[in-house]
Protein backbone atom coordinates (compact mmCIF):
# COMPACT_ATOMS: atom_id res chain seq x y z
CA UNK A 1 0.00 0.00 0.00
CA UNK A 2 1.21 3.75 -0.64
CA UNK A 3 0.82 6.61 1.76
CA UNK A 4 -2.32 7.44 0.00
CA UNK A 5 -4.12 4.31 1.37
CA UNK A 6 -4.11 5.41 4.89
CA UNK A 7 -5.42 8.09 6.90
CA UNK A 8 -4.62 9.90 10.17
CA UNK A 9 -6.16 9.20 13.52
CA UNK A 10 -5.14 11.20 16.81
CA UNK A 11 -3.18 9.11 19.36
CA UNK A 12 -5.17 10.58 22.10
CA UNK A 13 -8.21 8.19 21.34
CA UNK A 14 -6.16 5.15 21.76
CA UNK A 15 -7.18 3.48 25.37
CA UNK A 16 -4.07 1.94 27.29
CA UNK A 17 -4.38 -2.03 27.66
CA UNK A 18 -7.17 -2.26 25.45
CA UNK A 19 -6.65 -3.69 21.76
CA UNK A 20 -8.05 -1.35 19.12
CA UNK A 21 -8.89 -4.34 16.12
CA UNK A 22 -7.21 -2.16 14.28
CA UNK A 23 -3.59 -2.02 12.66
CA UNK A 24 -1.72 0.65 13.44
CA UNK A 25 1.03 2.19 11.47
CA UNK A 26 3.70 4.76 11.44
CA UNK A 27 5.43 7.14 9.34
CA UNK A 28 9.06 6.96 9.28
CA UNK A 29 10.75 9.79 10.31
CA UNK A 30 13.67 10.25 7.57
CA UNK A 31 12.02 8.31 4.66
CA UNK A 32 8.39 9.12 5.31
CA UNK A 33 7.56 5.45 4.65
CA UNK A 34 4.33 4.03 6.51
CA UNK A 35 5.33 1.15 8.72
CA UNK A 36 3.24 -1.52 11.32
CA UNK A 37 3.37 0.39 14.35
CA UNK A 38 1.24 -2.36 16.42
CA UNK A 39 -1.04 -5.53 15.27
CA UNK A 40 -4.89 -5.33 15.32
CA UNK A 41 -4.80 -7.57 18.52
CA UNK A 42 -2.06 -6.11 20.34
CA UNK A 43 -3.02 -3.81 23.44
CA UNK A 44 -1.69 -0.71 24.18
CA UNK A 45 0.39 -0.07 26.98
CA UNK A 46 0.31 3.22 29.09
CA UNK A 47 4.34 2.84 28.30
CA UNK A 48 3.34 2.43 25.10
CA UNK A 49 1.37 5.99 25.18
CA UNK A 50 3.95 7.59 27.10
CA UNK A 51 6.66 7.08 24.56
CA UNK A 52 4.51 8.42 21.74
CA UNK A 53 3.93 11.45 23.78
CA UNK A 54 7.79 11.79 24.34
CA UNK A 55 8.56 11.49 21.19
CA UNK A 56 6.09 13.86 19.96
CA UNK A 57 3.90 12.09 18.10
CA UNK A 58 0.38 12.87 18.07
CA UNK A 59 -1.14 11.07 15.04
CA UNK A 60 -0.69 7.03 13.89
CA UNK A 61 -2.65 5.77 10.99
CA UNK A 62 -5.03 3.41 10.04
CA UNK A 63 -5.95 1.54 6.31
CA UNK A 64 -8.41 3.65 4.57
CA UNK A 65 -10.18 0.03 4.96
CA UNK A 66 -10.50 -0.13 8.33
CA UNK A 67 -12.07 3.89 8.77
CA UNK A 68 -15.53 2.78 9.56
CA UNK A 69 -14.09 0.02 12.11
CA UNK A 70 -12.47 2.45 14.26
CA UNK A 71 -15.36 5.06 13.75
CA UNK A 72 -17.37 1.74 15.47
CA UNK A 73 -14.68 2.42 18.05
CA UNK A 74 -14.58 5.72 18.78
CA UNK A 75 -18.39 5.83 19.18
CA UNK A 76 -18.52 3.59 21.88
CA UNK A 77 -16.21 5.11 23.72
CA UNK A 78 -17.80 8.80 23.26
CA UNK A 79 -21.10 7.24 24.19
CA UNK A 80 -20.39 5.05 27.33
CA UNK A 81 -21.95 6.78 30.24
CA UNK A 82 -19.99 9.36 32.48
CA UNK A 83 -19.95 7.29 35.33
CA UNK A 84 -17.56 4.50 33.46
CA UNK A 85 -13.91 5.71 34.68
CA UNK A 86 -12.49 2.93 32.42
CA UNK A 87 -11.92 5.81 30.00
CA UNK A 88 -10.23 8.55 30.94
CA UNK A 89 -11.33 12.29 30.00
CA UNK A 90 -8.42 12.34 27.87
CA UNK A 91 -9.72 9.31 25.65
CA UNK A 92 -13.31 10.48 25.91
CA UNK A 93 -12.53 13.58 24.92
CA UNK A 94 -10.86 12.60 22.18
CA UNK A 95 -13.12 10.15 20.49
CA UNK A 96 -15.61 12.64 20.96
CA UNK A 97 -13.86 15.31 18.72
CA UNK A 98 -13.38 12.25 16.33
CA UNK A 99 -16.86 11.74 16.33
CA UNK A 100 -18.32 15.19 15.89
CA UNK A 101 -15.92 16.09 13.04
CA UNK A 102 -17.10 12.83 11.10
CA UNK A 103 -20.39 13.17 11.81
CA UNK A 104 -20.37 17.16 10.73
CA UNK A 105 -18.66 16.24 7.78
CA UNK A 106 -21.08 13.60 6.37
CA UNK A 107 -23.89 15.51 7.48
CA UNK A 108 -22.70 19.10 5.76
CA UNK A 109 -21.50 17.47 2.69
CA UNK A 110 -24.76 15.69 1.89
CA UNK A 111 -26.27 19.22 1.79
CA UNK A 112 -28.85 17.86 3.98
CA UNK A 113 -30.03 20.49 6.35
CA UNK A 114 -32.63 17.97 8.20
CA UNK A 115 -29.68 16.18 8.99
CA UNK A 116 -27.19 18.36 9.86
CA UNK A 117 -29.22 19.74 12.23
CA UNK A 118 -30.52 16.60 13.92
CA UNK A 119 -26.74 15.70 14.23
CA UNK A 120 -25.64 18.92 15.58
CA UNK A 121 -28.34 18.45 18.31
CA UNK A 122 -27.40 14.90 19.32
CA UNK A 123 -23.37 15.72 19.64
CA UNK A 124 -24.20 19.06 21.06
CA UNK A 125 -25.96 17.24 24.12
CA UNK A 126 -23.27 14.61 24.24
CA UNK A 127 -20.38 17.39 24.58
CA UNK A 128 -22.56 19.22 27.01
CA UNK A 129 -22.71 16.18 29.00
CA UNK A 130 -18.83 15.59 28.61
CA UNK A 131 -17.88 19.24 29.45
CA UNK A 132 -19.93 19.74 32.28
CA UNK A 133 -18.86 16.77 33.83
CA UNK A 134 -16.58 17.10 37.35
CA UNK A 135 -13.72 15.16 35.84
CA UNK A 136 -13.31 17.47 33.13
CA UNK A 137 -10.53 19.70 32.56
CA UNK A 138 -10.15 22.44 29.17
CA UNK A 139 -6.53 21.00 28.83
CA UNK A 140 -8.58 17.54 28.01
CA UNK A 141 -9.70 19.36 25.32
CA UNK A 142 -7.04 21.65 23.74
CA UNK A 143 -4.64 18.80 23.51
CA UNK A 144 -6.90 16.94 21.26
CA UNK A 145 -8.01 19.36 18.66
CA UNK A 146 -7.10 19.58 15.51
CA UNK A 147 -6.13 23.03 13.89
CA UNK A 148 -6.12 22.33 9.86
CA UNK A 149 -8.36 24.59 7.97
CA UNK A 150 -11.34 23.26 6.84
CA UNK A 151 -15.18 24.64 7.30
CA UNK A 152 -15.96 21.37 9.42
CA UNK A 153 -12.82 21.59 11.72
CA UNK A 154 -13.28 25.05 12.14
CA UNK A 155 -16.89 24.59 13.17
CA UNK A 156 -16.37 21.45 15.41
CA UNK A 157 -13.82 23.22 17.34
CA UNK A 158 -15.42 26.67 17.98
CA UNK A 159 -18.42 24.02 19.40
CA UNK A 160 -16.32 22.85 21.71
CA UNK A 161 -15.13 26.28 22.99
CA UNK A 162 -18.63 27.45 23.17
CA UNK A 163 -19.25 23.90 25.55
CA UNK A 164 -16.21 25.53 27.54
CA UNK A 165 -17.13 29.01 27.62
CA UNK A 166 -21.10 28.46 28.62
CA UNK A 167 -20.10 26.16 31.21
CA UNK A 168 -17.88 28.28 33.18
CA UNK A 169 -20.46 31.56 32.18
CA UNK A 170 -22.59 29.73 34.32
CA UNK A 171 -25.09 28.15 32.13
CA UNK A 172 -26.93 25.23 32.61
CA UNK A 173 -26.28 21.72 30.65
CA UNK A 174 -29.26 22.03 28.76
CA UNK A 175 -27.53 25.28 27.50
CA UNK A 176 -24.47 24.12 27.18
CA UNK A 177 -25.72 21.78 24.69
CA UNK A 178 -28.19 24.36 22.53
CA UNK A 179 -24.77 26.83 22.85
CA UNK A 180 -22.49 23.71 21.36
CA UNK A 181 -25.41 22.86 18.98
CA UNK A 182 -25.17 26.53 17.62
CA UNK A 183 -21.43 25.95 17.28
CA UNK A 184 -21.48 23.34 15.16
CA UNK A 185 -24.17 24.99 13.20
CA UNK A 186 -22.46 28.47 13.03
CA UNK A 187 -20.62 28.47 9.66
CA UNK A 188 -23.41 26.85 7.86
CA UNK A 189 -23.44 29.11 5.37
CA UNK A 190 -19.76 28.98 4.53
CA UNK A 191 -20.93 25.70 2.01
CA UNK A 192 -22.46 28.02 -0.47
CA UNK A 193 -18.99 29.95 -1.01
CA UNK A 194 -16.28 28.10 -3.82
CA UNK A 195 -13.20 26.63 -2.15
CA UNK A 196 -10.75 29.23 -4.33
CA UNK A 197 -12.38 31.74 -2.08
CA UNK A 198 -12.18 30.06 1.46
CA UNK A 199 -8.48 28.56 0.69
CA UNK A 200 -6.98 31.56 -1.13
CA UNK A 201 -3.32 31.60 0.13
CA UNK A 202 -3.33 35.82 -0.45
CA UNK A 203 -5.37 38.58 1.02
CA UNK A 204 -8.99 38.34 -0.55
CA UNK A 205 -9.96 41.35 -2.54
CA UNK A 206 -13.27 43.35 -2.53
CA UNK A 207 -15.71 41.13 -4.52
CA UNK A 208 -14.51 37.95 -2.36
CA UNK A 209 -14.74 39.71 0.50
CA UNK A 210 -18.35 40.51 -0.15
CA UNK A 211 -18.83 36.88 -0.72
CA UNK A 212 -17.43 35.51 2.54
CA UNK A 213 -19.54 38.13 4.34
CA UNK A 214 -22.82 36.48 3.02
CA UNK A 215 -22.42 33.18 4.72
CA UNK A 216 -24.16 34.85 7.98
CA UNK A 217 -27.40 35.39 5.63
CA UNK A 218 -26.93 32.40 3.61
CA UNK A 219 -26.93 30.07 6.90
CA UNK A 220 -29.65 31.95 8.30
CA UNK A 221 -32.15 31.52 5.91
CA UNK A 222 -31.00 27.23 5.52
CA UNK A 223 -31.59 27.28 9.42
CA UNK A 224 -34.54 30.15 10.33
CA UNK A 225 -37.49 27.56 10.10
CA UNK A 226 -36.18 24.81 11.55
CA UNK A 227 -38.68 24.17 15.24
CA UNK A 228 -36.01 22.59 16.79
CA UNK A 229 -33.60 25.57 16.56
CA UNK A 230 -34.42 28.68 18.83
CA UNK A 231 -33.72 32.10 19.00
CA UNK A 232 -29.82 32.06 20.35
CA UNK A 233 -28.75 29.56 18.22
CA UNK A 234 -29.86 31.31 14.92
CA UNK A 235 -28.24 34.51 16.36
CA UNK A 236 -25.35 32.24 16.41
CA UNK A 237 -25.13 31.58 12.87
CA UNK A 238 -26.74 35.19 11.83
CA UNK A 239 -24.72 37.42 14.43
CA UNK A 240 -21.57 35.77 15.01
CA UNK A 241 -19.61 38.62 12.66
CA UNK A 242 -21.14 41.34 14.76
CA UNK A 243 -18.80 43.48 17.08
CA UNK A 244 -20.08 45.75 20.10
CA UNK A 245 -18.92 48.98 18.49
CA UNK A 246 -21.49 48.40 14.98
CA UNK A 247 -18.37 47.76 12.56
CA UNK A 248 -18.97 44.08 12.05
CA UNK A 249 -21.66 42.05 9.79
CA UNK A 250 -24.04 41.49 8.21
CA UNK A 251 -26.19 44.60 10.15
CA UNK A 252 -23.19 46.57 12.15
CA UNK A 253 -25.44 45.61 15.37
CA UNK A 254 -23.87 47.52 18.29
CA UNK A 255 -24.21 46.29 21.77
CA UNK A 256 -27.43 45.09 23.41
CA UNK A 257 -28.60 44.10 19.66
CA UNK A 258 -26.21 41.45 19.41
CA UNK A 259 -27.91 38.12 21.27
CA UNK A 260 -25.64 36.98 24.12
CA UNK A 261 -24.90 33.62 22.51
CA UNK A 262 -23.36 35.40 19.68
CA UNK A 263 -21.42 37.82 21.40
CA UNK A 264 -19.74 34.44 23.00
CA UNK A 265 -19.21 32.87 19.70
CA UNK A 266 -17.93 35.86 18.41
CA UNK A 267 -14.65 35.34 20.89
CA UNK A 268 -14.26 31.74 20.14
CA UNK A 269 -14.73 31.81 16.47
CA UNK A 270 -11.70 34.86 16.43
CA UNK A 271 -9.69 32.63 18.80
CA UNK A 272 -10.42 29.40 17.07
CA UNK A 273 -9.35 31.17 13.42
CA UNK A 274 -6.21 32.84 14.56
CA UNK A 275 -4.58 29.66 16.52
CA UNK A 276 -5.46 27.19 13.35
CA UNK A 277 -3.36 26.55 10.33
CA UNK A 278 -4.70 29.33 7.38
CA UNK A 279 -3.86 29.01 4.21
CA UNK A 280 -1.82 32.27 4.29
CA UNK A 281 -0.29 32.32 8.00
CA UNK A 282 0.79 29.56 10.54
CA UNK A 283 -1.27 29.11 13.49
CA UNK A 284 -1.04 31.91 15.71
CA UNK A 285 0.06 30.79 19.97
CA UNK A 286 -2.31 30.84 22.32
CA UNK A 287 -1.30 33.80 24.63
CA UNK A 288 -0.48 36.08 21.15
CA UNK A 289 -3.62 35.30 19.85
CA UNK A 290 -5.20 35.92 23.41
CA UNK A 291 -3.22 39.50 23.44
CA UNK A 292 -4.86 40.21 19.64
CA UNK A 293 -8.40 39.47 21.25
CA UNK A 294 -7.78 41.59 24.39
CA UNK A 295 -6.73 44.36 22.25
CA UNK A 296 -10.75 45.03 20.93
CA UNK A 297 -12.15 44.09 24.34
CA UNK A 298 -14.75 46.54 24.70
CA UNK A 299 -15.08 47.33 20.74
CA UNK A 300 -15.56 43.78 19.17
CA UNK A 301 -15.84 41.64 22.23
CA UNK A 302 -18.11 41.47 25.27
CA UNK A 303 -15.60 42.93 28.07
CA UNK A 304 -17.39 40.11 30.79
CA UNK A 305 -17.73 36.86 27.91
CA UNK A 306 -13.94 37.71 27.23
CA UNK A 307 -12.75 38.13 30.63
CA UNK A 308 -14.04 35.08 31.15
CA UNK A 309 -12.66 32.75 28.38
CA UNK A 310 -9.14 34.46 29.20
CA UNK A 311 -9.57 32.92 32.77
CA UNK A 312 -10.02 29.43 31.03
CA UNK A 313 -6.93 30.13 28.62
CA UNK A 314 -4.62 31.54 31.33
CA UNK A 315 -5.45 28.50 33.69
CA UNK A 316 -4.39 25.71 30.98
CA UNK A 317 -1.43 27.59 30.47
CA UNK A 318 0.52 27.70 33.69
CA UNK A 319 -0.90 23.97 34.56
Amino acid sequence: MTGTDFIPISVATLMPSSAVGIDLFQTEQDSGRVTLYRGADYPMAHKDLQNLQQRGITRLFIAKESQARYQKYLRQLASLPMEDTRVPMRVRVGALNEVVREALTSSLHAEDTSQAVASASHFGRIVARTVTSSAFTAGDLFRVLHHDYTTFTHSANVAFYNAVLADKLGYSVEEVGQITTGGLLHDLGKLEISEAILCKPGKLDEAEYREIKKHTLTGFRKLANRPELNFGQLMMVYQHHERLDGKGYPDGNVADEIHQWAKQCSVVDVYEALTSQRPYRQPMPRQKAMERLNRDCGTAFDPEILACWNSIIQSDLIR
